[in-house]
């Protein structure tokens, strides 16, 4: 589905492409004008070719024929692509017929690249690639890459969702607003529960965010970039000089609002160390701004007490190294990229102090997705009008999974060769060996490490989507939540790719349904953008966001285990299937640390045979190792 859903992603990006038009960037460089030198080099690298090929090359251009392809150099452009030649772009002779050698009536002026991209295969295949190339590159599109090292910092630095629970008990007329403070005198950080009770709880959910961030829909909260999130074209180069990176990092044009300045930057990925100014912990330790993952020991020194005894006495996995997204503020003493808007976010709003820094690679960027988005955002809403539950899914699910098909891609790292006993036995002597399987006495598929792989995929576009819905949902939180209400009467209870859930203490005399309006604490703020962050009447906007559901309790175990009112969200359960989980479950869990097993029932087929599984697992653990857990079950992040 993703692939399929890329597909039609691409296919509207390239809307606009005709195989015989004109894509070449004309520069001012003079069209070329051969010396004598020149084509007696060109001549004589033809005969040298021929002779190492044993070829007849009796009928070749000669040196005599200088002056008329002088002039056919000069005036002619490239007959794949239609560049002209100059010097940058040096000629070369495309043979008509390929049986035939490179005699003056069977060749035909041709840039460099499209020759030796052509060489001899289908002409109208290579025409077409060579001209969606050119195409890519004059309309900034995205492409494929070609660096190894660019390939590497991306593929390490993608991480995908960001469930995660700071709150798990949360009771309306029982469940005091909790938050943190942090005692920079005693170095020590406090669990505090403030007067206010909680009153009802309130899920919001971030509109289709991944294509959202695609899309290049302007939107106020966004305070960079003249308010557009731009997405990767082609990656230019890495940068480690210091002053470069910090020119790039630090760039005052990132607030800019003319179109003419913006389209002059470059978009960037930049590896670093960072924490938060120790002066500003207390203004981000309730929500920690960096989702990342890092290595979490599942030791009483690393989960602390509470979480680590309830482990030991339930026999669930304890003492190891597990690596988990969470949020934090800092990098744990680690190297970690980020894209441009989500450290620039850091930087601007969450007081991130950079300790070191590795490099920064820069790439041009593009708006190209747009079309997309839009076309399948209005049919979704338009199915949702029409009551089309069809239409409206089947959009969902194009537009959601559209990003993936750049994530999944098909590289092999490992390459396996059938080869001797002996040579066998001189792969194990060599660092790039994995893995041999003796297959008879005299023959071994041997498994090494490739120093390098092909990327087929747009690996930049999966890694900037994941990080701009980083910096969306931070940045909503930091710019928008932070500004608008008191968030002395409110605390985070559990939130996931996207959806955020919060509890409130708001007026017990109204209705569930007057969600946040009693922990407004600048109305004209408020007013002021709550058409750009909120939808309306229920649809489906980019950018934008909407009530999800609301209620009286939320009880959240850990990452997707969770219940607010009666609807329960447990993921790798089949719900129907398991009705001894309910409400109760949660709050045994909770109180008595009760281990609840469920059972899943599916059909599957071998041979013709159709046959009923049933497998036994734990649904309800009560383990949450993202976070230090504590008594009150409210959920500490981890600081290094």
């Amino acid at each position: 589905m993703s692939q399929c859903a890329n597909a039609i992603k691409y296919s509207m990006a390239n809307n606009g492409f005709d195989i015989n038009g004109d894509y070449n960037c004309e520069g001012t460089d003079k069209s070329i004008e051969i010396t004598q030198n020149y084509w007696r080099a060109k001549v004589e690298s033809y005969i040298e070719q021929y002779n190492k090929k044993n070829r007849d090359s009796s009928n070749n251009v000669t040196i005599d024929d200088y002056d008329y392809f002088k002039e056919l150099f000069k005036n002619q452009r490239c007959r794949m692509c239609n560049a002209r030649f100059t010097w940058k772009n040096r000629p070369t002779l495309d043979r008509i017929d390929n049986s035939k050698g490179h005699s003056k009536d069977n060749v035909i002026p041709c840039c460099l690249y499209c020759n030796v991209y052509k060489a001899n295969r289908d002409e109208n295949q290579m025409k077409l690639m060579i001209q969606l190339r050119k195409y890519a590159l004059f309309k900034q599109l995205t492409m494929t890459l070609t660096s190894n090292e660019g390939y590497q910092l991306l593929r390490k630095g993608i991480t995908g969702g960001i469930s995660n629970v700071m709150h798990r008990y949360n009771v309306a007329g029982e469940t005091k607003i909790n938050h943190f403070e942090y005692d920079q005198e005693n170095k020590c950080i406090y669990s505090i529960d403030s007067d206010y009770v909680m009153t009802h709880v309130v899920q919001l959910d971030f509109h289709s965010k991944y294509p959202s961030v695609m899309c290049r829909e302007p939107n106020m909260l966004n305070p960079y970039t003249n308010h557009v999130i731009y997405m990767p074209a082609q990656l230019i180069e890495k940068i480690t000089d210091q002053d470069r990176c910090k020119a790039f990092m630090y760039d005052t044009n990132r607030f800019s609002n003319d179109p003419l300045v913006v389209d002059k930057m470059l978009l960037f990925v930049a590896e670093i160390k960072g924490h938060i100014d120790e002066k500003y912990i207390n203004e981000v330790i309730n929500w920690g701004p960096i989702l990342r993952n890092i290595d979490i020991t599942t030791n009483i020194e690393t989960i602390e007490e509470f979480m680590y005894n309830h482990l030991i006495n339930h026999k669930l996995p304890h003492d190891k190294t597990e690596r988990k997204l969470t949020i934090s503020i800092d990098t744990n003493n680690e190297v970690m990229s980020f894209n441009n808007y989500y450290l620039w976010l850091l930087i601007d709003s969450c007081y991130l102090v950079i300790n070191q820094i590795v490099s920064v690679t820069t790439f041009t960027k593009h708006t190209n997705f747009n079309s997309f988005v839009k076309k399948f955002m209005n049919l979704r809403n338009q199915g949702k009008g029409a009551k089309n539950e069809g239409l409206g899914y089947f959009c969902k699910l194009i537009l959601n999974s559209a990003f993936g098909g750049d994530a999944l891609n098909g590289e092999k790292y490992s390459n396996t060769r059938l080869l001797s006993a002996n040579k066998t036995f001189v792969q194990h002597m060599i660092g790039t060996f994995i893995h041999s399987t003796e297959l008879n006495d005299d023959l071994y598929a041997m498994q090494v490490d490739r120093e390098n792989c092909r990327c087929n995929t747009c690996l930049q576009v999966a890694y900037f989507v994941l990080d701009s819905t980083k910096f969306w949902k931070v940045n909503f939180i930091y710019n928008f939540m932070n500004k608008a209400y008191n968030m002395n009467r409110m605390h985070f209870i559990q939130g996931d790719t996207d959806s955020l859930t919060w509890a409130i203490s708001g007026n017990i005399n109204k209705g569930l349904d007057h969600l946040f309006e009693e922990v407004i604490k600048d109305q004209g703020f408020y007013d002021r953008c709550k058409d750009y962050v909120y939808s309306e009447n229920g649809k489906k906007q980019i950018l934008h966001i909407g009530v999800e559901k609301f209620g009286y309790n939320c009880i959240a175990l850990s990452s997707k285990n969770y219940i607010i009112n009666n609807e329960i969200v447990l993921k790798g359960v089949v719900l129907n299937q398991n009705p001894q989980i309910n409400e109760q479950t949660f709050v045994d869990n909770i109180k008595q640390g009760t281990v609840i097993t469920a059972t899943n029932t599916t059909l599957c087929q071998c041979k013709g045979t159709m046959s009923r599984l049933w497998m036994d697992k734990n649904a309800k653990t009560g383990s949450h190792t993202k976070m230090i857990v504590l008594s009150n079950q409210s959920c500490l992040l981890f600081i290094y």
